[in-house]
């Protein structure tokens, strides 16, 4: 027995590294791997001109109308398509996906939404995921019960335009700064007008031409 006793105090000398207190390595790599994933919104015809390869392992969903959404990782500002690859890195499901983006996103587009009620504003600061800010349902949810009827144009991925209240000539006015903005975009979006509703974005129609 002391034979055995003295056995045991040799084998926990102090050389044995102390037990670890802080979260592991691994957690700390998958939580900046998560930190990384984002997501841009753009037309359908993106995916369409890719080519079959890339298409197949984007990751993407339908947004509304003609519009996707595409999940990213920004390494640095330098953003690229993300992969199951990298959904295993983060720890992120499939499932979870979303939600995790839109909670990056809340904290990188830290500028509150706002809004004038018949007229249109300009909330966006030109940043590349501008856009991504149609993402933000709760955002959009409190505004509209703040400000009411919501509808916002997207042309380009750092342009987006929200007008509270609008009457037809400020509908005018927005459709036809889409008008001017979506053909010369070099990411475009989308050239619909959006509406907020309880089940979220849906289009509206063109607003007539004045006579």
């Amino acid at each position: 027995m002391l034979m055995l006793a003295g056995c045991a105090r040799q084998q926990t000398s102090p050389a044995e590294p102390p037990p670890q207190s802080g979260p592991s390595s691994e957690k700390l790599s998958q939580a900046a791997a998560r930190a990384r994933l984002r997501a841009v919104i753009r037309d359908q015809s993106f995916l369409e001109h890719l080519s079959e390869p890339v298409r197949a392992t984007t990751i993407s969903e339908p947004f509304v109308g003609h519009m996707v959404v595409l999940y990213l990782v920004d390494d640095q500002g330098a953003a690229r398509g993300a992969q199951a690859s990298d959904l295993a890195d983060s720890g992120v499901t499939r499932e979870a996906l979303r939600a995790v983006v839109q909670w990056n996103l809340e904290h990188a587009l830290v500028e509150p939404l706002t809004c004038t009620s018949h007229a249109v504003s300009e909330p966006a600061r030109h940043d590349y995921y501008e856009s991504s800010r149609l993402l933000l349902d709760q955002q959009w949810a409190e505004l509209a019960a703040r400000a009411g009827t919501l509808v916002v144009a997207a042309p380009s991925n750092d342009t987006l335009f929200v007008a509270c209240n609008p009457t037809p000539e400020v509908l005018q006015k927005l459709a036809v700064i889409v008008e001017n903005t979506y053909p010369r975009a070099a990411r475009p979006v989308s050239p619909s007008l959006l509406t907020w509703s309880k089940n979220g974005w849906r289009e509206l129609p063109a607003p007539r031409q004045a006579p």
